[in-house]
C-alpha cells in the first residue's frame, strides 16, 4: 500500500486536506484489497479532519 496526504492553504486561512491511497494485493491479499479500500474510504473523512486539526492547531 502506498498513500499520503496533501495540504493546501485556503483563501480564508484554513487548510484543504487531500488523502490518497493505492492498494495492491498479491496472492491472498488480492481478496482483502476490497475490504481494506472500503475501510480506508469509510475512515477518510475523520482521518482528514484529524490531520487538519493538527495542522491548524484547533
Amino acid at each position: 500500500a502506498e498513500g499520503g496526504y496533501d495540504l493546501e492553504a485556503t483563501p480564508d486561512g484554513g487548510t484543504h486536506v487531500r488523502l490518497f491511497n493505492v492498494l495492491e494485493g498479491h496472492g491472498v491479499g488480492k481478496l482483502l484489497v476490497g475490504f481494506a479500500g472500503s475501510a480506508a474510504r469509510k475512515d477518510a473523512p475523520a482521518f482528514g479532519q484529524r490531520i487538519k486539526e493538527a495542522v491548524e492547531g484547533t
